[in-house]
């Protein structure tokens, strides 16, 4: 217990290092929350393209998504900090959140296609049988299907890009694992600091599951009403 309370005093309460993990965390949440939203809308646009039915639109969406494939996440960070945008006057915080959706929007396109693909097409004829239009067979039947068939795959993908932003500190970035990083630089504690940031992305990765499993018993039918 003395040595528990001694790495305590020495890595968080000592300097108000623990101001320093405390905005770490913030910029972590800041950077998986601002990228998993604009990644869906990356996706969702490049999955449209990669069904339509012109070849030079599909083609393009296909060698967007092979060419995120194909490059390791932390090379495309570099480039797009020290090349694509060096002299854009964008912040850190923005270029490393332009990257990551990039990157995973390309993954996220391909589990929305197969989520559509996955649907039966006679469901669209049901729905027009019934007398609704496209856009309300989309809205209450395709959707809801897609969504519950994709969620488990996407949910791995929230958890991939969280962790992913652990090497945001290799631009400069002060997120959770940077801030950890620099107190151990200042304890030589290595334990402590990186023991409690392994726990914090444990416990938002369960969080970002949690809110992924409420959705996926609501769109379940048996919780859904047209």
């Amino acid at each position: 217990m003395d040595k528990i309370r001694e790495s305590i005093i020495s890595n968080l309460l000592t300097e108000d290092r623990w101001k320093m993990m405390l905005e770490g965390l913030g910029v972590t949440l800041e950077i998986s929350l601002l990228s998993l939203l604009l990644a869906t809308l990356i996706g969702a646009l490049i999955c449209a393209m990669r069904m339509s039915r012109k070849r030079v639109v599909s083609g393009l969406a296909r060698f967007y998504i092979e060419l995120m494939r194909s490059l390791p996440l932390l090379l495309l960070l570099l480039v797009m900090f020290y090349l694509v945008f060096a002299s854009s006057g964008l912040g850190m915080i923005h270029i490393t959140v332009l990257c990551f959706s990039l990157y995973f929007g390309a993954y996220i396109s391909e589990i929305f296609r197969s989520g559509i693909e996955g649907v039966d097409k006679g469901q669209w004829e049901a729905g027009a049988a019934l007398g609704m239009g496209k856009g309300l067979v989309l809205r209450k039947i395709v959707l809801p299907q897609m969504l519950l068939r994709i969620l488990p795959v996407y949910k791995n993908q929230m958890a991939a890009l969280i962790k992913a932003t652990s090497i945001v500190g290799y631009v400069s970035v002060m997120d959770l694992t940077k801030a950890s990083d620099y107190i151990r630089s200042r304890t030589f504690d290595a334990f402590f600091p990186l023991l409690l940031t392994a726990l914090v992305y444990l416990l938002l990765s369960w969080l970002f599951g949690l809110a992924a499993d409420a959705l996926e018993k609501r769109l379940t039918p048996k919780h859904r009403t047209l």
